[in-house]
């Protein structure tokens, strides 16, 4: 059955009908319009896990038939498309996560939905992306490497037409996190949507995330937030999936509202990083990045709990070791910020 009329009528797609989905999309003799439509469709229709984790990988393949591995890896990375207009929460806690040890392989983009993304803060911190083929050895000397989603999969430029034809979020959307170019051991992945929680932490095991949090943060962002209960999907290999909740308070963080943790323009954003990590901000947004640090720090199995990750990232804070990672890897430090 064609895949369009099989989408319309509300019926899902199988591992050789979603590679044939991927193929079109890719396909630039294919009509944008034709494209929407399909995209459309399945948006409307809901994804299944096994569509998620079929079109993760078909979409992996299209660029990385082999993908690199490296022991002890990691992403923090959120989906975008909440429209909070925070900070770079999980650009921020890149730096502390990689000062315990583990592997960071940020994984982010322009900004499409706030002012400024994390490549747009990164260069303004001075901060380069990593081409794919250095990306092992400098995660190995620095354990910080950041890679640019058009870089690692240039063929996704081709979808730039039909996004942005699409008012609203699609099936795209998710898949920013899932479509790592590297074998992650571990992953802290945001999502916008509360309603596509549990299908994601599905599709992350299938593809053998051997730990995950897929996290949907009060007040619908894209992290955990320190506004209220922040939804956590976890992922294990030997035990499955667990829903829980986290709240701030819990953890002895600062309560606040979204409004609190909003951020502005790449040089805004800059300084807000660099208050955290120096230790000249004790507010919110250095808890709401102690906050989501910590999950990482768990999920990583660089601590026994969330607890102790919330002690380990105001440790890491605190003596300056994520500072030196971000001077590590190129970033500039003012000295009237220090």
């Amino acid at each position: 059955m064609d895949t369009l009329k099989q989408l319309i009528q509300y019926r899902n797609l199988s591992q050789e009908e979603m590679k044939t989905f991927v193929e079109m999309m890719m396909n630039d003799q294919v009509d944008v319009s034709l494209k929407v439509a399909h995209l459309v469709a399945l948006s409307m229709k809901g994804e299944t896990s096994d569509e998620l984790s079929h079109l993760t990988q078909s979409l992996i393949e299209t660029t990385y038939k082999d993908r690199p591995y490296i022991e002890d890896s990691i992403c923090v990375c959120g989906t975008g498309g909440d429209h909070s207009g925070s900070f770079n929460i999980s650009t921020t806690a890149s730096f502390i996560v990689a000062a315990a040890g583990l592997k960071v392989l940020k994984h982010g983009n322009k900004s499409i939905t706030s002012k400024t993304g994390s490549i747009d803060i990164l260069s303004a911190l001075n901060i380069h992306t990593t081409p794919i083929e250095e990306a092992t050895d400098r995660v190995n000397k620095t354990h910080l490497a950041f890679l640019s989603a058009t870089e690692t999969y240039p063929i996704m430029k081709m979808l730039q037409p039909v996004r942005k034809s699409i008012p609203t979020p699609t099936t795209f959307n998710l898949l920013g996190p899932m479509i790592h170019p590297y074998r992650l051991d571990y992953q802290v992945m945001g999502v916008y949507d509360e309603s596509k929680l549990d299908t994601i932490a599905e599709a992350l095991y299938k593809l053998g995330r051997k730990r995950a949090i897929v996290v949907h943060g009060a007040g619908g962002m894209d992290e955990a937030t320190l506004s209220g209960n922040n939804q956590i999907f976890e992922i294990t290999q030997n035990k499955g999936i667990e829903h829980y909740t986290v709240h701030a308070k819990d953890y002895g963080l600062q309560t606040a509202s979204n409004d609190e943790l909003k951020g502005g323009t790449p040089e805004e954003n800059k300084k807000i990083t660099l208050d955290i990590l120096v230790g000249n901000d004790q507010g919110p947004k250095r808890d709401v990045v102690v906050l989501n640090a910590a999950l990482a720090l768990y999920v990583g199995e660089k601590v026994d709990s969330i607890q102790d990750g919330v002690t380990l990232a105001k440790e890491i804070i605190n003596q300056k070791e994520a500072l030196k990672i971000l001077e590590l890897v190129g970033g500039t430090v003012y000295d009237n910020i220090r």
